[in-house]
């Protein structure tokens, strides 16, 4: 059994050491069907809500870090980079809340475990300026002309510090996703299958006029035709009617993607092929298809939920 630090160190933080010492000691070769139904809880309320609420308790913690690693296989059977990415956020804010109640002592181990240069001066946690810009946050708190910079070092509080760890916390969750397909337990697999996944509103909607109806169409899911959705809809549509980032308008058509797959998961589209063809279209200057044009070329599809009471191009 572990000892009552580390377990408590491995349960605030289930990508450290200390967990991963828990996860090597326990016996997995036998998989419980309790165990994949406490990931899948975890990995669904990760989902939805945007976060894990960490609650401090002295029961239970071990089944906890278990269902981290079922969680982790799960969200890699879904094959979806956008999902990966709010999941593993969602696991570094529960972190980050456990933290804010954690000793300092513990912060600087973990802070260490992630390999950030952090030292506390005083009570101030500093912080190299370069690498400040690796774990930046990308809230406007934390553009460079509200940092405190003395000596090349950026000077934060508790907080302010626990937001940049944070960052490097998400990255450490996301580190080795999506497990290989192959490498995944057949009823892991089939568990993934009846994983709730949530309705995502898209932030970059257009406001009438004859595109209207392509917001609509990333609200709704379609079970075939998606290659040519992306590469004649959506890709031309966010990169340039919407004027996307690339960065953004793949991680828009990720989980849009995400999204069809709880009506056919049968789609070989990935997070490469979707950046491909944003690329391609904003370097050809693309405009999407118009809605006449799409009910004749993609007439798989059934247009008329999508497209409302827009009867014209």
């Amino acid at each position: 059994m572990p000892e009552r630090d580390e377990l408590d160190i491995a349960y605030k933080y289930p990508f450290s050491d200390e967990a991963k010492k828990l996860i090597k000691e326990l016996d997995l070769r036998s998989i419980e069907q309790g165990q994949i139904a406490m990931g899948k809880s975890r990995l669904e309320e990760a989902l939805k809500n945007d976060r894990l609420e960490y609650k401090d308790t002295n029961y239970g913690k071990s089944e906890f870090v278990v269902s981290y690693v079922y969680a982790r296989m799960l969200i890699s059977a879904l094959k979806n980079g956008y999902l990966i990415k709010k999941y593993a956020d969602a696991e570094a804010k529960r972190s980050m809340e456990a933290m804010e109640k954690d000793s300092e002592k513990n912060i600087m181990k973990i802070v260490k475990e992630l390999g950030l240069e952090m030292e506390v001066r005083s009570g101030t946690f500093v912080m190299g300026f370069a690498q400040f810009l690796n774990n930046m946050p990308t809230d406007a708190d934390f553009g460079l002309s509200n940092q405190r910079l003395r000596n090349g070092m950026i000077e934060f509080d508790k907080n302010q510090a626990i937001r940049v760890i944070g960052v490097a916390m998400s990255r450490a969750i996301a580190a080795g996703l999506p497990i290989k397909h192959e490498n995944l337990p057949k009823s892991v697999i089939e568990h993934s299958k009846s994983v709730k996944l949530p309705m995502q509103k898209i932030e970059y909607r257009a406001r009438g006029g004859s595109v209207g109806w392509i917001d609509r169409l990333l609200e709704t899911p379609i079970p075939d035709c998606r290659h040519r959705t992306v590469n004649l809809i959506l890709a031309p549509y966010l990169m340039n009617i919407k004027g996307m980032p690339v960065d953004a308008a793949t991680a828009v058509i990720s989980n849009y993607i995400g999204l069809c797959k709880t009506v056919n998961p049968d789609t070989k589209i990935t997070d490469r092929y979707i950046r491909y063809q944003c690329e391609y279209a904003k370097s050809h200057g693309f405009k999407p298809l118009s809605l006449r044009r799409a009910r004749t070329e993609l007439g798989a599809i059934d247009f008329n939920l999508i497209a409302g009471e827009e009867t014209k191009d």
